[in-house]
């Protein structure tokens, strides 16, 4: 159970990255006041940062280290484990993820300039 809901904190994670990389240049366009929230993108942009960083040196992901920590060698499957799995997890070679990821981040940083979040000093 444990193992689940790990499962969901990442892709509750996965969701609030790839929603961002969307929303935020949709949001800059159509003048939404959340998507220039200081403290959002600033976490947005850690986070891909620190996934890109990850699998450029070829890390896992610590919430699926924990997530496989909490399963005994030969799990039974349960459907969140089996549905969320399906989009969690690829089956690519290494170098497309950091192709993706380095794509990602580097299309935040892109956002950041084009459509900088606001700061006490720019609010």
């Amino acid at each position: 159970m444990l193992a689940d809901l790990m499962m969901l904190l990442h892709l509750a994670l996965a969701s609030y990255i790839t929603a961002g990389l969307v929303l935020i240049p949709i949001g800059c366009k159509l003048e939404w006041n959340w998507t220039k929230n200081w403290k959002m993108r600033l976490t947005h942009i850690i986070l891909i940062g620190l996934i890109t960083a990850e699998t450029i040196f070829g890390l896992t992901c610590p919430l699926t280290l924990i997530e496989y920590s909490l399963r005994d060698v030969d799990p039974p499957d349960s459907i969140v484990r089996y549905w969320i799995g399906k989009l969690l997890y690829w089956n690519l070679p290494h170098q497309i993820f950091i192709a993706i990821y380095s794509f990602s981040l580097a299309w935040v940083m892109f956002l950041w300039i084009k459509c900088p979040p606001k700061t006490k000093t720019n609010q």
